[in-house]
């Protein structure tokens, strides 16, 4: 989840535990969020259980979620925010080796591509040049589960200068008001749940 806009999201809906249940849905929709280099797009936030089409995706990222229901996030001084692990796709590099070969510089897990499991994405139209494609493009979210209780974090790369293990409250302290946290809570808020002073 790749930077924070200058206005709210809108958000469509209620949360919801799955992604693609009926389908995609759009969840947020953002007529211009401006990045920390100053580079400017339209963004809309979709959940959705099947992934976008791989030609669109020029990034990718993943939910990490530990036995106990603790999320990882790092942090871009670049991007400057708090988020989730990942970056962008290399020439030649399947969707799935993006997020592992970027999880395992950010923090040093070592994840199963086969437990990737899509949820949604963020579809980019460019309104100056940025480090998305000239014609825009997807950022590809996924989640997954490790089988332990926060595992140590160590960042290989400069681009990440802390990671750290939170409940769903930090997660939401760090990272409620990004562009893309309507997704994050459609996904990790139970059915009805609404958020902690929003509503």
């Amino acid at each position: 989840m790749s930077g924070e806009g200058t206005s709210g999201p809108a958000v469509n809906g209620p949360g919801v535990n799955g992604p693609g249940v009926n389908g995609p849905r759009v969840v947020a929709s953002i007529p211009e969020v401006v990045f920390a280099d100053g580079s400017r797009a339209a963004v809309e936030v979709v959940l959705d259980s099947e992934p976008a089409p791989d030609t669109d995706v020029f990034a990718a990222l993943v939910m990490i979620e530990d036995a106990e229901g603790s999320f990882a996030l790092v942090y871009s001084p670049r991007r400057a925010e708090w988020a989730s692990p990942g970056g962008y796709r290399e020439p030649g590099e399947r969707v799935r080796e993006t997020v592992v070969r970027e999880v395992l510089e950010e923090t040093g897990l070592l994840l199963d591509e086969a437990a990737l499991l899509p949820c949604g994405y963020e579809r980019f139209r460019p309104l100056t040049p940025g480090r998305w494609p000239r014609e825009g493009g997807c950022l590809q979210v996924f989640r997954t589960r490790v089988p332990t209780v926060r595992p140590p974090l160590a960042a290989a790369e400069d681009d990440v200068v802390d990671h750290r293990w939170v409940g769903l409250e930090q997660f939401e302290s760090l990272c409620g008001e990004a562009f893309w946290w309507p997704l994050a809570a459609a996904l990790l808020r139970p059915p009805g749940a609404t958020a902690r002073g929003r509503g």
